[in-house]
């Protein structure tokens, strides 16, 4: 009976270890659609840009509301993940990602298309966090977590893979209304398979508030800090515009910071910054997903409208650096975390980044696809795929099985406020410097072009460097 007994115990172990990977799998599709939305819309701006007369400062926005309302939403996921429970919470941000991507398809102008992405920014903030944490909580620290959490992040990789191809098929040859359309299955079959495969998670016994006055006025902080920036150049405003709006996003700020002081149950409680690493990474992820999708914005529109290449070229230009990038993650960055740390590989991933997008200051007016676009777009994807798992690795260490919602949350808030800010500057130095260059008697239409990508490749370089110097120094191994 004690020999039945045992093997029975056995079997169950097994079933619940192949339990815990089908998680990793179902709850993978998460970052998956994330990725996949991201890649898929980058392809296709050039043509929204056209077909819907957006300016350079207005079609930063398609992209930049969707990372800021990620940013300002994601520190509530998280802690609603953690207080109702983590699928409750991952289902509900599904449900919105697919409905506001039905939504975005259907757009019938710019504005209306904007809007539905700050809704499936909604959508990820409330997704992403719980996926993580459903994943730290479901395996413990060490190599398993570290294993679970680079096929999360390789999944990334696919996604943005596949985003690349569909966007260019889909935008040649069908229409960019479809490049929303096709997310809607991938959100049903979230909805369908995490009901059955992932288990609920903990919810807080005491549900406590939801600090939704700090989640409004961080929001509502960053997109008026965002718009300050991308309507300083626009005819017809002001010195004196552009300060009182800077003014009062960082009054909105303040404002956010009061009252996570003096709320009972802050979104963002600042004990959690008592180990440096978190505050590390938190900066670390800012400037990384800042620099690297600032670095798709200006990569995508030079292929487009310097080189003229059709969407479908351009999405071939930049697939093999993202098929290496899925290789990276998933092989490379949990070998080099378990080999050398979170911190080299941290500073690794950053230069890496910084050498790609200082190689692509090298570019022209004519293609140099071998020398240039290739190994820059190679060497940034590496990094990227190097550090995504390190800084989810690192985020969670060492922090309370009930605020590891919380901590993903938070590093992925300042990750997606970083990608909303910086592009808000880099398109606005990118216009800066195009139109200076018109001015010169001189200067031709595509020499102006270049004139702004440079510039605003020069402010990637200087955030990619700010990240590696944060995770060289301040970031503990």
């Amino acid at each position: 009976m004690k020999s039945s007994s045992a093997k029975k115990e056995i079997s169950q172990e097994g079933q619940t270890g192949r339990g815990r990977w089908l998680v990793v799998v179902v709850v993978s599709l998460a970052i998956f659609l994330d990725t996949v939305d991201v890649s898929i819309v980058n392809i296709a701006l050039p043509n929204l840009q056209h077909d819907l007369h957006l300016s350079t400062t207005d079609l930063q926005w398609v992209q930049g509301i969707y990372v800021l309302t990620y940013a300002g939403f994601m520190l509530l996921g998280g802690r609603a993940a953690d207080l109702l429970g983590r699928r409750c919470i991952f289902l509900l941000g599904a449900a919105l990602f697919g409905l506001s991507a039905l939504a975005g398809g259907l757009a019938p102008n710019g504005g209306v298309l904007i809007l539905t992405r700050g809704a499936q920014g909604i959508g990820a903030a409330l997704t992403m966090p719980s996926a993580v944490s459903i994943l730290t909580t479901t395996f413990a620290e060490g190599p398993e977590r570290n294993k679970a959490l680079g096929i999360f992040s390789s999944i990334a990789g696919v996604g943005f893979t596949c985003g690349l191809v569909l966007g260019g098929v889909l935008t040649s040859f069908v229409s960019w209304h479809w490049i929303f359309f096709v997310n809607v299955p991938i959100a049903l079959l979230i909805l369908l398979l995490a009901r059955v495969v992932v288990p609920e998670g903990q919810a807080a016994a005491d549900p406590q508030s939801y600090d939704l006055a700090g989640a409004a006025t961080a929001t509502a902080g960053l997109l008026l800090l965002v718009y300050a920036v991308t309507q300083a150049n626009e005819p017809g405003t002001t010195a004196v515009k552009t300060g009182g709006l800077i003014a009062l996003a960082l009054a909105l700020l303040l404002c956010f910071i009061f009252i996570e002081r003096r709320s009972r149950a802050p979104l963002m409680p600042f004990h959690i910054f008592q180990t440096s690493r978190l505050g590390a990474v938190c900066i670390v992820t800012f400037a990384l997903i800042g620099a690297f999708f600032s670095f798709l914005f200006v990569c995508t529109l030079y292929l487009q409208d310097v080189l003229h290449y059709s969407p479908i070229a351009a999405s071939l230009a930049m697939l093999p650096s993202s098929v290496i990038s899925i290789l990276t993650t998933r092989f490379l960055a949990p070998w080099l975390m378990n080999r050398f740390g979170m911190r080299s590989s941290c500073v690794l991933g950053m230069l890496s980044l910084l050498a790609g997008v200082a190689l692509f200051l090298r570019i022209g007016a004519n293609a140099d696809f071998v020398g240039v676009i290739l190994p820059s777009t190679i060497l940034a994807q590496i990094g990227m795929a190097i550090c995504v798992p390190t800084t989810s690795v690192a985020a969670v260490i060492g922090i309370e099985q009930t605020e590891q919602g919380l901590a993903a949350g938070l590093s992925g808030a300042l990750g997606q406020a970083g990608g909303g800010i910086l592009l808000a500057v880099t398109a606005a130095v990118v216009t800066v410097g195009t139109t200076s260059a018109l001015r010169s008697a001189s200067a031709l239409s595509t020499q102006a072009q270049l004139s702004g990508y440079h510039a605003g490749l020069l402010v990637i370089v200087a955030c990619a460097a700010l990240g590696a110097l944060v995770a060289l120094f301040r970031m503990q191994k």
